[in-house]
């Protein structure tokens, strides 16, 4: 069987919105050295606390099997490493391709930044931008770092095959529970 890949979920009925998980994203992801309390740039997270009218609740990239995101970039800059959607912001041409094709609006551009200083692109006189979504920490071998400040554990990292073996198991605890009745 091939192995799904892993994405990080949040419980709706945990978060408060507390936003630790965003902060935290951003310095894991930042230039060695940046902590939350000097953070010299905009906060870019790769996942998005999100609000709607009763619930509080971080949304991040499924990195989905099809990957849609990464059908739609003609650049090839989104990609597959082993069982992660990844982007390679080089070759990123900020063209919106896979903001639109994400179900889950995990997706955002966000400007460069070198230095704590923005790039501007000297023909266009624009911020340079590039595609930023979750990477599930890939370079952090502890694993997500929004999963482990989460201070109400409302994040947690699912295995899919994991996951459909619990539901078969209280699938089949139900059903014997029917016929003991």
């Amino acid at each position: 069987m091939e192995k799904l890949s892993h994405f990080v979920v949040g419980d709706g009925t945990k978060c408060i919105g507390c936003k630790a998980c965003e902060v935290a994203c951003h310095a894991s992801h930042s230039v060695n050295g940046i902590t939350a309390g000097n953070i010299d740039t905009p906060v870019f997270p790769k996942l998005f606390v999100t609000r709607v009218e009763e619930v509080t609740v971080p949304v991040q990239c499924h990195h989905c099997e099809d990957a849609p995101c990464a059908q739609a970039c003609l650049e090839k800059a989104i990609y597959f490493a082993g069982d992660k959607v990844l982007i390679d912001t080089d070759k990123c041409k900020a063209c919106k391709d896979c903001l639109m094709a994400c179900p889950f609006g995990a997706v955002e551009l966000v400007s460069q930044f070198v230095n704590g200083e923005e790039v501007i692109q000297e023909n266009l006189k624009k911020p340079r931008m590039y595609a930023n979504k979750c990477d599930l920490c890939d370079t952090r071998k502890q694993g997500p770092i929004c999963v482990e400040v989460c201070p109400k554990q409302a994040l947690r990292l699912v295995d899919p095959h994991k996951e459909k073996k619990e539901k078969n198991r209280k699938a089949v605890a139900t059903i014997v529970g029917m016929f003991k009745k």
